[in-house]
């Protein structure tokens, strides 16, 4: 892992930027508590953006502009719904329409452009979760690319933001990530949370900001938080190196 980090702390347009100024290529995972998703990055430019929970909007776009039909987008969320995450991590759903034969790729490429401004438009809004920057030895080859300009996609994302237009999913205003999806807040109590609770990990549950099934571990908060506390460090070493 390159660059990781808490959205709270670095927002993900700073983050793209980041990686566009150092022409950067490889893939930039985000999860909230919602979702998660890929952004494919070449030379800087955004080749494709994933994100599964929502990857149907790609779907109904290209069936409103009569390159899908519904009956073909049926069978394609269906098969799609076998898929593990990291075989949709290396195919997204506009590619693998077109190895089903079902659309080409200028229709695909057209439908993804505005489609990927709307997802950068959703990105820019979120305040929450984590990013993970990596660089495989081998990138996904996408037969769609749409090679985006980062700065482009953020100025039409700020534009809206700026004439009032309203992000998809509610944004969540939190105090602590952790708490959010904790199941024993019931059992909790101040002095446990001074002691125990940091930035982005519960010492005390031994949870990360944001987990899911390759999370089961406290796999963030080495690198996502430094302890000053050395008694704090001792208790988060011994629960990340025990089995």
């Amino acid at each position: 892992m390159l660059l990781e980090g808490s959205i709270s702390r670095f927002n993900l347009a700073s983050v793209l930027q980041f990686l566009a100024q150092g022409a950067a290529t490889g893939v930039l995972e985000v999860r909230d508590f919602e979702e998660f998703g890929f952004i494919y990055l070449v030379d800087g430019k955004v080749e494709g953006i994933s994100l599964p929970i929502t990857d149907e909007k790609l779907g109904a776009r290209l069936v409103k502009a009569g390159c899908l039909t519904e009956l073909q987008l049926a069978e394609a969320l269906m098969e799609d719904s076998t898929r593990s995450r990291e075989e949709k991590k290396a195919k997204p759903l506009g590619q693998r329409l077109v190895e089903m034969g079902f659309t080409d790729e200028a229709a695909i490429r057209a439908v993804m452009e505005r489609q990927t401004m709307d997802q950068v438009f959703e990105l820019a809004h979120w305040k929450n979760g984590v990013f993970l920057y990596d660089e495989p030895e081998q990138m996904p080859h996408f037969q769609v690319a749409i090679q985006g300009n980062v700065q482009q996609f953020l100025l039409d994302a700020y534009r809206r933001i700026d004439e009032g237009e309203k992000a998809r999913k509610k944004q969540l205003e939190l105090s602590s990530e952790v708490c959010y999806k904790c199941p024993l807040t019931d059992d909790c109590s101040p002095g446990i949370q001074h002691k125990y609770l940091k930035k982005d990990v519960c010492l005390w549950r031994e949870m990360g900001a944001v987990l899911d099934e390759s999370y089961d571990r406290v796999r963030d908060a080495r690198s996502l938080y430094r302890s000053k506390d050395e008694d704090a460090k001792s208790i988060l070493d011994a629960s990340l190196d025990t089995e």
